[in-house]
């Protein structure tokens, strides 16, 4: 019996990103999708209709966002 196991490369899921964008500093950079994901999925289960926003690796303020979406104004 082998130690070694066949498998077919096409079946793993590859990684995709989203493209952030922090509202401050203007800092670019791509998130792994399954980490945006699940923030937004814990958020619908808090009942908070937000789009998820995250720690600018820059500038280090809650401004990091969803490239393209359209914030409202508070």
């Amino acid at each position: 019996m082998s130690c070694c196991v066949d498998y077919d490369e096409s079946l793993i899921a590859k990684d995709s990103y989203i493209e952030m964008k922090c509202i401050n500093c203007g800092h670019e950079e791509k998130m792994p999708s399954f980490i945006y994901g699940e923030e937004a999925d814990y958020l619908l289960d808090i009942g908070v209709d937000d789009s998820p926003c995250f720690q600018c690796s820059k500038c280090h303020q809650d401004t990091l966002y969803r490239k393209g979406i359209q914030l409202p104004k508070k």
